[in-house]
């Protein structure tokens, strides 16, 4: 397939550009006998990207139709986009290729990839390939023509057109696009082009390798869900032909990268293939990743990731009202310490080596991986909440969510007094250099509820400070803990340690991590501090302070529109599954 030619500067280039790439060329008609083609048997076996969208207006529909565009559509914001002369242009152009076409733009682009709309990446030829199936070949002839008389009227030259294996190909500056009966094709390469095209056009009993044929595909593909989006990567030949080593490398950059991801590294250096499937609703988005697993896959200093056999489970948390963020996890963090001389670099492990030993001296001398990290089971859980300052005096200028970590303790008797004693000697020491700095002190108090013990502290405030409403950021905080029964949690106020000590647990998921954040919270949230966004905007962006008000403005109002975000990680036998969500706020019809 010829390769370079070059479109001629017209006011209407872009608009034949971006149609070009669409796949709108040259074609002839075949055998209406011809069998059923399937994009996967057009494909070179050694394609290592497949995306699938076998229904594009739906998804169009999905997206163009939902009611969170609709609702922002309403908004002055918007409004006043369409009023700038960019976006007048564009209509002017959209316009232009409607007169052209002969009907209204988003029809005309479902009935072109009415049947589907597929990309693909071959490793061989370095190229891309996109694939679109049009309602019928009358469609595609329709396009067709109405695209070619538009690039005439552009300056286009004929001389374009070539001939391949009797399909009319036409040349892009890279690579080229051609139509066979209701298919439109368009690469960046050449010699990817030929191969689809040879396919394409391959008589019956004629047999030509293809993607459907590959191994790891076939394997892959058993796990396609119904969805919108699907999606197929071929991990093992990306992996041997040195393609994103970053992600392939055995050691994570800090202990907290190695937290979240560590295991999901290791899955990715010996799985064959990752698929994903994408659906968009009026509830919202739901994305999901999969890929194989074994249990020998996760190294022996990886097994605090997913626990013996994959096991490990994320807990259950307590309940609190106004929680803007949990988190719940399985993460054996002691055996993570321990054999963190395995999991990172010489430089991340001398400075480890220094937390340690200042840690161990906080703890009487007691080994703080081994003896004090290993006191906690591996489950984790934290917590973040808005808080309401509402009945509460000083009340800082800048409010801030309270946050707390939930444990559970595999010896209560034994840690308890041992942690009692450390957190009261880490409030002295915070005294001493909150002194040193000018800081107001914190006083603890004891108490018990119910079955709860509670150790709190609180800034006691300064005159000045007593009564405002604009007080010091350190008034978001009063650290506590409270233990009830296995149950310990470590607060950032005492309202929480207490909540978090009292509360009964919610049902957890199977999962071995799970991540909710609630939108309407953070919203709120937000609001709470709107002030102070808006004079950051002011001072970040350079904005006036009409200008902040309606940034800011239209990020809450947006806000209005979605309930909420998450993620899923679960390790089966044989399977990682990491789910990703949105959830928008249905409106009352």
């Amino acid at each position: 397939m010829p390769s370079r030619s070059r479109i001629g500067v017209h006011p209407l280039q872009s608009l034949v550009t971006i149609a070009v790439i669409l796949g709108l060329s040259a074609g002839v008609a075949a055998s209406a006998m011809a069998q059923e083609i399937h994009p996967e048997n057009l494909l070179p076996r050694s394609t290592v990207l497949y995306v699938a969208m076998d229904a594009p207006p739906a998804v169009m529909a999905s997206i163009l139709d939902h009611p969170v565009s609709k609702q922002i559509q309403t908004l002055d914001v918007y409004q006043k986009a369409t009023q700038s002369q960019e976006y007048r242009n564009f209509l002017t152009g959209r316009k232009l290729f409607e007169i052209q076409i002969g009907g209204e733009w988003r029809a005309a682009i479902e009935a072109v990839a009415d049947k589907g709309l597929y990309a693909a990446y071959d490793a061989e030829t370095k190229g891309g390939v996109l694939l679109v199936r049009g309602k019928d070949e009358a469609t595609m002839e329709n396009f067709r023509t109405k695209i070619l008389e538009l690039t005439r009227l552009n300056g286009g030259d004929q001389q374009k057109i070539t001939d391949y294996k009797g399909v009319a190909v036409y040349r892009l500056p890279e690579g080229g696009a051609a139509v066979y009966k209701d298919w439109l094709i368009v690469t960046n390469k050449g010699d990817l082009g030929k191969q689809v095209i040879d396919r394409i056009v391959a008589m019956p009993g004629e047999k030509q390798e293809s993607l459907a044929d590959n191994p790891i595909y076939q394997q892959a593909s058993q796990t396609r869900p119904a969805s919108q989006v699907w999606s197929f990567v071929d991990l093992g030949t990306i992996r041997s032909g040195g393609g994103a080593q970053k992600v392939f490398e055995g050691q994570a950059e800090n202990p907290l990268a190695e937290l979240i991801v560590g295991g999901i590294q290791s899955v990715l250096q010996h799985a064959d293939w990752v698929t994903s499937d994408l659906s968009v609703g009026e509830t919202g988005l739901t994305w999901n990743f999969t890929s194989p697993l074994a249990q020998d896959w996760i190294p022996e200093q990886r097994q605090y990731y997913f626990g013996p056999a994959n096991s490990g489970l994320a807990p259950a948390l307590p309940e609190a009202k106004d929680t803007l963020l949990t988190l719940a996890a399985y993460r054996d963090v002691s055996a993570m310490w321990v054999r963190a001389g395995d999991l990172f670099n010489e430089q991340m492990n001398d400075k480890l080596a220094e937390a340690d030993a200042g840690l161990s001296t906080i703890f009487a001398g007691r080994d703080f991986g081994e003896e004090i990290l290993g006191s906690f089971a591996p489950e984790i859980g934290v917590v973040v909440v808005r808080q309401d300052f509402a009945d509460t005096k000083p009340t800082p200028a800048l409010r801030l969510p309270a946050f707390a970590m939930v444990l559970k303790l595999k010896d209560p008797e034994t840690m308890r007094g041992e942690l009692r004693r450390t957190f009261q000697s880490a409030i002295g020491f915070f005294n001493i250099v909150g002194a040193q700095n000018g800081n107001p002190q914190l006083e603890m108090d004891m108490q018990k509820v119910g079955e709860t013990d509670l150790i709190t502290s609180r800034y006691l405030p300064e005159k000045k400070d007593k009564d405002s409403t604009t007080a010091p950021i350190i008034y978001n905080f009063s650290p506590s803990v409270s233990f009830t029964g296995d149950r310990f949690v470590l607060a950032s106020t005492a309202k929480l340690a207490e909540t978090l000590g009292t509360a009964p647990l919610k049902e957890a998921a199977s999962v071995n991590t799970a991540v909710e954040l609630h939108a309407d919270i953070l919203r709120d949230a937000l609001m709470d501090n709107q002030e102070q966004l808006i004079t950051q905007n002011m001072l970040t962006e350079g904005h006036s302070r009409e200008e902040a008000e309606a940034a800011v403005g239209l990020l809450l109002e947006v806000m209005k529109n979605f309930k909420g975000a998450g993620l899923q990680l679960k390790a089966d036998k044989d399977r990682l599954n990491l789910q990703f969500h949105i959830d928008t706020n249905t409106p009352v019809r």
